[in-house]
């Protein structure tokens, strides 16, 4: 629909569609790997063609491929480190301490050998979503001095990626269920997205929900007794319901109802001791508590419009969870996520999750506003819609433009960079050509389009790139 056209177009960024479709062939051409077994991972021959390992023929096959995938010992331990010190906090999907002992153990009882008859496989599954986040993420001076180059990286992030899903399938995780394929599930987002996984994920994301719910993480309420696991159980809910409700747009529908969850937000804790600490002190959990009190807003707006019956009830809605999503942003915002000096005490990942929150909360006013955004640049009705959304879109682009050259890349820089500037995009095509916003308005997206392009093994930013240089 030409009123849809602003979602469309971000839809192209991010390689999924907006209009119905039977999948009579491949919705996404450019992912080349076989469906039947979750991945390629054969070795290239003399010729240049892949030789693919089919799981129906040699079932251990792929197994010890992945064995070959597998950085050494002090590469594993190195990234597993820096991802819990400065990407766990972003998702929040496993337990660091418990992870960084089974690391070990893994290398001390096992040997680090994946093929070993008493290697869980799901939990190999979340190793290797630990190390993609790293790879895909992670700072490219960082990951340098870890040995690890560009042309590399964007191999084995891909590869790895790839692995997450083999070591799933081959443990049956549909059937075996077990809190670890969530985990690793759940940590695969920060990196799917990046690497063009997006349709694929949504898939795993939905059934990792399902497999939680079977595990009970929906009904982790005050009543359960305080340990590891209950903490471990409700950041990962946490994490599941955020990206299913924050995914919304993409299908209109959502897999979780907030009814029928009665798991309580994770503590604000010492990771070790599980004692709890003060909203003030930033914890692993502190942005994606924060993160969740947002996404709680939308399917109780999807519900509200759908139950409305005409374009003036639907827009009210929209108005009414405007107004909540700004006093979420500005009264229950933890105070270290706030605007200030950071306390040298605070863990180094404090700054980069204010940038996040800032670009985040700005992205969900426009999210809040999607259905209207096309009409208010031609309908004075909406007009507010068109004001909030561009003030939303510059500070998205103020934000990006001042990230911190030592923190990740996180997939919500380049998915919202684009959001933003079509939106700037689209109200330029609207404007006279003589109207001074205009020449501000290029100069934003033209900022946008260079930081996109400069992305280096991100698909969402190269699609995202393509789309706005044809705008």
């Amino acid at each position: 629909e030409v009123t849809d056209a602003a979602t469309v177009l971000e839809f192209l960024a991010w390689g999924r569609r907006k209009e119905v479709h039977f999948a009579t062939h491949s919705l996404s051409p450019d992912i080349n790997f076989k469906a039947s077994n979750g991945a390629d991972y054969g070795f290239p021959s003399p010729s240049g063609r892949r030789h693919g390992l089919r799981s129906d023929v040699n079932d251990a096959a792929p197994l010890h491929v992945l064995q070959t995938l597998l950085p050494d010992k002090a590469q594993v331990a190195t990234l597993v480190d820096y991802h819990i010190k400065c990407l766990l906090w972003f998702h929040g999907s496993f337990h660091g301490p418990t992870f960084a002992r089974q690391v070990t153990a893994f290398y001390a009882d096992y040997g680090g050998n994946i093929c070993h008859p008493d290697v869980d496989l799901q939990w190999i599954a979340l190793l290797f979503a630990v190390l993609t986040g790293c790879m895909a993420c992670g700072n490219e001076d960082q990951l340098s001095e870890c040995g690890f180059l560009l042309e590399e990286r964007e191999l084995l992030s891909s590869r790895w990626f790839q692995a997450v899903t083999t070591c799933l399938d081959a443990a049956h995780y549909m059937a075996n269920l077990s809190i670890r394929a969530c985990e690793a599930i759940a940590t695969m987002t920060m990196s799917a997205h990046i690497l063009g996984f997006s349709n694929q994920q949504s898939i795993l994301l939905a059934s990792a929900a399902r497999v939680a719910q079977s595990l009970g993480l929906h009904r982790l309420d005050d009543s359960t007794p305080l340990n590891v696991e209950r903490e471990s159980g409700r950041r990962l809910w946490t994490q599941l319901c955020s990206q299913d409700w924050f995914g919304i747009p993409f299908s209109d529908s959502y897999s979780i109802n907030p009814l029928h969850s009665h798991t309580v937000p994770p503590l604000n804790c010492h990771d070790t001791t599980l004692d709890e600490l003060p909203l003030t002190e930033p914890t692993v959990t502190t942005y994606c508590r924060f993160l969740n009190d947002i996404a709680h807003l939308m399917p109780r707006l999807h519900d509200a419009v759908a139950l409305s019956n005409t374009t003036f009830t639907r827009y009210e809605q929209v108005l009414k969870y405007d107004r909540k999503m700004r006093a979420i942003a500005s009264d229950q915002r933890p105070a270290c996520l706030r605007s200030g000096p950071v306390n040298p005490s605070w863990p180094r990942w404090v700054a980069w999750a204010r940038r996040a929150v800032a670009v985040t909360s700005a992205h969900k006013i426009i999210m809040i506003h999607r259905k209207y955004l096309t009409l208010s640049f031609t309908n004075p009705a909406f007009s507010f819609t068109r004001a909030t959304c561009i003030a939303a879109s510059k500070t998205i682009m103020h934000e990006i433009g001042q990230l911190e050259e030592d923190g990740p890349t996180f997939w919500i820089y380049h998915a919202f960079t684009v959001a933003a500037c079509i939106t700037l995009c689209l109200d330029i095509i609207h404007r006279e050509i003589s109207d001074p916003r205009c020449p501000e308005h290029r100069t934003l997206v033209e900022s946008g389009l260079a930081y996109l392009s400069q992305a280096s093994n991100s698909r969402l930013a190269s699609r995202g790139a393509q789309v706005l240089s044809g705008l």
